[in-house]
């Protein structure tokens, strides 16, 4: 019955809760596969993906791949991509994961509390934050490369402009 209340509180709270779109990302500090720690303030300055991702996800195994070849597009261009794992935080299985899904986005770790500012209630859920860390797109489930892509051309464009 605890539980099942939780649930319900959770669903209502997801449910009326404000939209993220346009607020300012909720602050994180994770560690990196690599044992580093990296803060969310520390991001700000650059557009950003944030991907949350599953160790045992079929969607992510769709998902991620094709993510890597926007990473490998656009990291040149000041994009900062990352990809948050939420169920495991064993380095080896990481590691293994991404040369069995092909991917090469760093990893961070990630557990409750973000999972719960972020409202991760899934994956894979896909967050673009601009250069303020403001939250400009959530995606939720596997999305099309040119959809993804138009976001983060738009992204680029409405920078350039800000800066002139």
């Amino acid at each position: 019955m605890k539980t099942f209340t939780y649930f319900a509180y959770f669903l209502i709270l997801l449910l009326f809760a404000p939209s993220f779109a346009q607020k300012k990302a909720p602050y994180f500090e994770l560690f990196d596969e690599d044992g580093n720690t990296v803060k969310s303030h520390s991001l700000k300055g650059q557009p950003t993906v944030l991907v949350f991702w599953g160790i045992n996800c079929s969607s992510c195994r769709e998902d991620l791949p094709k993510m890597e070849i926007l990473y490998q597009k656009y990291k040149e261009k000041n994009i900062r991509f990352f990809a948050i794992v939420m169920d495991s935080s064993s380095i080896d299985e990481i590691k293994k994961r991404k040369i069995q899904w092909n991917f090469t986005i760093p990893v961070l770790i990630g557990n409750k509390k973000i999972m719960y500012k972020y409202r991760i209630i899934g994956v894979p859920i896909t967050y673009i934050l601009d250069k303020d860390m403001k939250i400009k797109k959530v995606l939720y489930g596997v999305q099309p490369v040119q959809k993804i892509e138009k976001i983060l051309l738009q992204l680029l464009k409405n920078e350039k402009t800000a800066k002139n």
